[in-house]
């Protein structure tokens, strides 16, 4: 089950990541036209970093209970 949720997260951590602007420039680059660019550049942001949590939370889980099996 754990397992599942693992991979699951793996493979939507990677598409997020595939679908981020590359011309992107963050805080400090230039004012975007459209406020809907931006929101949903932030909320991709959001679901990416969450993602990012949760695989590394569940690998640390997985790789301490293969130690104790």
């Amino acid at each position: 089950m754990i397992q599942n949720l693992w991979i699951f997260c793996s493979i939507f951590l990677i598409i997020s990541i595939m679908i981020h602007n590359p011309k992107s420039q963050g805080m400090g680059g230039q004012n975007q036209i459209l406020n809907g660019t931006r929101s949903a550049e932030e909320t991709l942001n959001k679901v990416t970093w969450t993602l990012i949590t949760i695989f590394f939370s569940l690998t640390i889980y997985l790789a301490t209970l293969s130690k104790l099996d």
